[in-house]
């Protein structure tokens, strides 16, 4: 008994710490420069810092260029994604000629760099974090720089986590809870909720779960949903809003595009944007609808249909999504129209 016992609190301590243990070293730069490489880039701020005695700054006033700092790590075996974090601010960086041109944070991974966070203007201290799902990488490197632009970068605590597939699972389980749908009862004064920041202007405001919103890429405004995945998983948002109670069809368009998307062993398993009626959001009214399923989009195409709205059904869900095919996928200016 004591040894079943003992074997239950050290599988649970190995759950806790795969998550826990941070892949970076000296990433609050109290060591000044150690494990980092940064040749004679890397400045040491004893006096602007977000916690303990230093944070890492990078400064350009004159000659805008690539100019920043990387450590390379090992990722762990059965390292199902990395969250990736670090509190940032910026003083007067003035981007460059090119959208990419500011001061960046970015994850390499077998060559492919990943965005986790670009800033311009000035901002004060603020955490950036992001979950970045990994096949079988078993190394990587952290960059921050100024790319191509001038101003001041500071960099404090600085963190990679390697998530196991069940501590994944709970972070997107989690992610969801907290954009759970309020059922309206008889009590709670009728307000109908509609599809809100369709062109991802306001980041992923109004939509639920875990992706990014580009500004490299848009149809029009300023950003675009990006949903990029390396495993051939479920990866995508949904939104759920009402339908007007004379409605019979809806008219459902959304501007896409792919790069290197590559599908997986089903029909259906490309970049998909699919809508879901519901009674109450749990009662399905009818099969699920789609508006799209693609992977070899290389420009923006507009992409819609007119759906029949199943007898019963009070809300709809938009869900935009990698289904089981790796690779990239962005989605702008989603258009909801109802007909009575």
């Amino acid at each position: 008994m004591i040894y079943k016992v003992f074997l239950t609190i050290l599988a649970l301590t190995s759950f806790e710490s795969f998550a826990q243990n941070n892949l970076i070293r000296n990433g609050g730069f109290e060591f000044d420069g150690s494990d980092w490489t940064s040749e004679n880039i890397l400045i040491i701020n004893p006096y602007d810092k977000h916690s303990g005695e230093k944070s890492g700054n990078i400064i350009e006033y004159t000659s805008p260029s690539w100019k920043g700092i990387d450590q390379t790590f090992s990722i762990p075996k059965n390292t199902a994604a990395l969250q990736v974090s670090a509190w940032l601010k910026v003083d007067g960086v003035e981007k460059g000629k090119s959208e990419w041109n500011k001061a960046v944070m970015i994850l390499e991974i077998n060559g492919k760099g990943e965005s986790i966070v670009s800033l311009d203007g000035t901002t004060s201290w603020s955490e950036y974090k992001k979950i970045i799902p990994i096949n079988k990488d078993r190394s990587a490197r952290l960059m921050f720089a100024l790319s191509e632009c001038t101003g001041i970068f500071y960099f404090d605590d600085v963190k990679v986590n390697a998530l196991s597939q069940n501590d994944y699972n709970k972070l997107i389980e989690e992610e969801n809870k907290k954009y759970e749908v309020k059922v309206i009862t008889d009590a709670t004064p009728l307000e109908i909720l509609k599809l809100t920041n369709s062109g991802f202007e306001t980041g992923l405001q109004g939509w639920r779960g875990i992706a990014e919103v580009s500004s490299e890429e848009k149809n029009s405004g300023t950003f675009s949903l990006k949903l990029n995945s390396n495993q051939p998983v479920w990866y995508g948002v949904d939104q759920i809003a009402d339908i007007p109670a004379d409605a019979k069809t809806m008219d459902v368009s959304a501007f896409a595009k792919t790069n290197n998307l590559k599908p997986g062993k089903n029909e259906w398993n490309k970049g998909v944007m699919i809508v879901e009626f519901t009674k109450n959001t749990s009662s399905k009214t009818g099969e699920d609808q789609p508006v799209f399923f693609i992977s070899d989009v290389k420009d923006w195409q507009k992409f819609s249909k007119t759906l029949s709205i199943p007898e019963g059904a009070e809300k709809y869900r938009v869900m935009l999504a990698l289904s089981e095919a790796i690779g990239t996928m962005y989605v702008d200016d989603i258009q909801v129209k109802f007909n009575n």
